[in-house]
């Protein structure tokens, strides 16, 4: 894939909605389509528990949310005590009844019990609407809207909505469907009855489980010879266990791995640490459980454990775990399959895991009271660093261009990525991590881990819109930093940072707010890069208010600058945008000028996206200055280069129009024709408005054409307008 770092700061002239710059007024983000068009219905839906026991009567209740001819509009809640089995219930169902819902099933952990902050409702809502086919440049970022979109997305759709660990009432209010046709169903501890009273949400209350399927539960794990050699014991250890299924499949695993213990032993070891933990409520049976199988780890594994309780998110690999215990990555594996074995943890994916929430705790309250506070510092400091420095390794590849933050963090990465798309994969799997990570690194003033993850946040811009604010947080967070402990230089890199997401978010007056901060810090560290930015910055902002006068202005300024610097792709850059806003302002031959500039500058650093903007603002000048047949010659140079990097589709469909207006100069309108049909069949692809624009253009050109040529421009655009509209969804970068 073509590095969409390398792109230039070209926000083109006919381009309408909104123009996505990413990185330091570097390049302009595209979004892509599909690779094979249509995106499959979402089934999201982790993996059912494979010995799943009982809960007749509630799996009967969920049954009784469908009709006979399909799902009716509902929101059922399942609420109970921490571990009594509400995710594996509701997931199983899910599973057996997803059939019912042909448009897709959507699922979320939001989060509202455990390590990591709660996901936010707007983060989850542009994951759903992607999933479902909303094109990412089409996501707004404003709640209200992209709750509004969610609806009408769904109005016409059967979808299950899976919402588990829910927090609050306020949580899940705007992931509910507006429409009927989709069921929603909420796992949550608190009864939420906030939701009964807004849409008459059922409530099902999940209790411990009967003695019967309890017992069941048991059999399954240590065999029915076993269990019926002992049946008093087996009851025992139900009631031990307060009939939670998390408490009793710990202890179970842990008796078949075991064979030479009888139950009653463990019943009686189990019972010895109940006693000592409490009075002998649910939670303290959960404990119990908890404290006699910690203490049959063996040493290593303890510790491991123990070491897994300080990391900040709610999942984890084994680097991160390596990094956190300071094991080697084999031994670290070894312990983690060993703890997944015995429900200590839980398998995700390929050497990935998760703590139940009352698991993370747990652990986390093991550290405390066996490892020392210089033990606990120090694997925590390691963590932090290991992903500050990962991230760091990625960015580098994901913005090979632009120049990083330096971080002053010591240590080397424990993970290397063969290439870019290898690295901004890894960013983005763990990007709930990093933001876990940043927060904790704020909050024990590890400034340097802190300093290097709020660098690394600008990936962010590259997802959906609703994740710009999740971006603006990292790097606000890390312009405290940088002020707390001085470092101004990081507090320019992050300040750029922030008024570029400012920017694209349409927050003018922030931005401008960074921008002044910027240039008054740069002026006093004599940082020639930095002013430059901040000129840039300003002119970008002008530019997207349509204040074209002062853009060129702030672009002026920023030119000297980065000639003095000799950085040649900045200057592009703003040679660039020079020659954009003189087409803007009717100062062609100004614009040829730029664009003529610019281009030498582009093929010296070999910036091949580059090259194609420039050649295309060539095009653009040439035409408006009536030289329409030197116009199409860059045009069609440019379209040539951009069929031959990927992720420039939605530029080559802005060349394609361009083209087509030469065409329609000289005469040619049956080219001119294809052009447009070309450049509308990539804008409906991106969920572009300016589709419609495009369309108009090509009925202008029918009714100007021959009949016979007219008809026949109309049934080929109509034709590929359908083709393209029947899948059309994308994904924002």
């Amino acid at each position: 894939m073509a590095d969409k770092a390398e792109t230039g700061n070209d926000f083109r002239g006919t381009a309408g909605g909104s123009v996505v710059q990413a990185r330091t007024i570097g390049h302009l983000v595209l979004s892509m389509p599909p690779a094979e068009g249509r995106l499959p219905v979402p089934r999201q839906l982790p993996a059912a528990v494979p010995d799943f026991t009982g809960r007749t009567g509630e799996t009967a209740a969920l049954d009784s949310l469908l009709s006979e001819d399909g799902p009716a509009r509902g929101v059922a809640v399942v609420d109970g005590t921490a571990g009594v089995g509400k995710t594996a219930l509701v997931v199983r169902w899910a599973h057996r009844a997803q059939h019912r819902f042909p448009d897709g099933t959507l699922f979320v952990n939001l989060r509202g019990y455990g390590p990591s902050a709660p996901l936010a409702p707007v983060q989850v809502l542009a994951g759903f609407v992607t999933a479902l086919g909303v094109a990412e440049k089409r996501i707004p970022s404003d709640p209200d809207a992209l709750t509004g979109l969610y609806r009408s997305v769904l109005a016409q759709r059967r979808v299950l909505v899976v919402l588990d660990n829910a927090g609050t009432t306020d949580q899940v209010r705007p992931l509910l469907p507006g429409a009927p046709g989709c069921l929603v169903l909420v796992s949550s501890r608190a009864r939420l009855t906030g939701l009964g009273v807004a849409v008459a949400a059922r409530h099902i209350t999940l209790g411990l489980l009967p003695p019967r399927e309890a017992e069941v539960l048991v059999r399954g794990v240590i065999g029915a010879a076993r269990a019926d050699a002992e049946p008093g014991a087996v009851a025992e250890l139900i009631e031990v266990c307060a009939r939670l299924p998390l408490a009793l499949r710990i202890a179970a695993t842990r008796l078949a791995v075991r064979r030479h213990l009888a139950v009653a032993d463990i019943v009686e070891d189990i019972a010895e640490e109940t006693a000592v933990s409490g009075d002998g409520d649910e939670a303290d049976s959960v404990r119990g459980v908890f404290d006699w199988s910690y203490a049959h780890l063996p040493g290593g594994q303890a510790r491991t454990f123990r070491r897994l309780g300080l990391h900040p998110g709610p999942e984890f690999g084994v680097p991160a775990a390596a990094a956190l215990t300071g094991l080697p990555q084999a031994t670290a594996y070894r312990h983690l399959e060993a703890l997944a074995e015995t429900h200590m943890v839980e398998v995700v994916g390929r050497k990935r895991y998760r703590f139940h929430d009352l698991l993370h705790t747990y652990a986390a309250a093991q550290s405390a009271s066996h490892d020392s506070e210089r033990d606990r510092r120090d694997a925590l400091d390691r963590v932090l660093t290991w992903y500050a420095r990962t991230a760091l390794a990625a960015d580098r590849l994901v913005f090979p261009v632009h120049a990083g933050i330096e971080a002053g963090v010591d240590g080397a990465a424990e993970m290397e990525f063969a290439d870019r798309a290898r690295a901004l994969a890894w960013l983005n799997a763990e990007q709930t991590n990093l933001m876990a990570a940043l927060r904790s690194a704020v909050e024990c003033r590890a400034h340097g881990p802190a300093l290097g993850l709020a660098g690394t946040a600008r990936f962010l811009v590259f997802r959906e819109r609703a994740m710009w604010p999740v971006e603006a947080e990292a790097e606000s967070l890390g312009i405290s930093v940088a002020r707390t402990c001085g470092d101004r230089a990081a507090e320019a890199f992050l300040l750029a940072c922030r008024c570029e997401t400012f920017s694209n978010s349409g927050r003018w007056a922030d931005a401008e707010a960074d921008c002044a901060r910027l240039l008054v810090l740069a002026r006093e560290l004599n940082d020639l890069d930095h002013q430059q930015a901040a000129f840039a910055a300003l002119g970008f902002i002008r530019l997207g208010q349509g204040r074209y006068p002062e853009a060129r202005a702030c672009y002026l300024r920023a030119l000297p600058l980065a000639r003095r610097t000799g950085a040649t792709r900045w200057e592009a850059v703003v040679e660039c945008n020079l020659s954009e806003i003189s087409a803007r302002l009717g100062d062609y031959e100004r614009a040829l000028d730029h664009a003529h500039r610019e281009l030498g500058l582009r093929r010296r650093i070999a910036d091949h996206v580059g090259e194609a903007f420039a050649l295309h603002n060539l095009a653009v000048a040439w035409r408006e200055l009536g030289q329409a047949e030197a116009g199409l010659e860059c045009a069609m140079r440019a379209v040539e280069l951009n069929r031959s990097l990927e992720g420039t589709d939605h530029h080559t469909a802005l060349v394609l129009e361009t083209a087509a207006s030469c065409l329609e100069s000289m005469g040619d309108l049956s080219r001119a024709g294809q052009y447009l049909r070309d450049a509308c069949a990539i804008l409906t692809e991106f969920g572009d408005p300016r589709a419609e624009t495009v369309r108009d253009a090509l009925r202008g050109l029918e009714s100007r054409a021959a009949p016979d040529a007219g008809n026949a421009v109309q049934r080929d655009a109509g034709r590929q307008v359908g083709q393209s509209g029947s899948g059309a969804s994308g994904a924002s970068a």
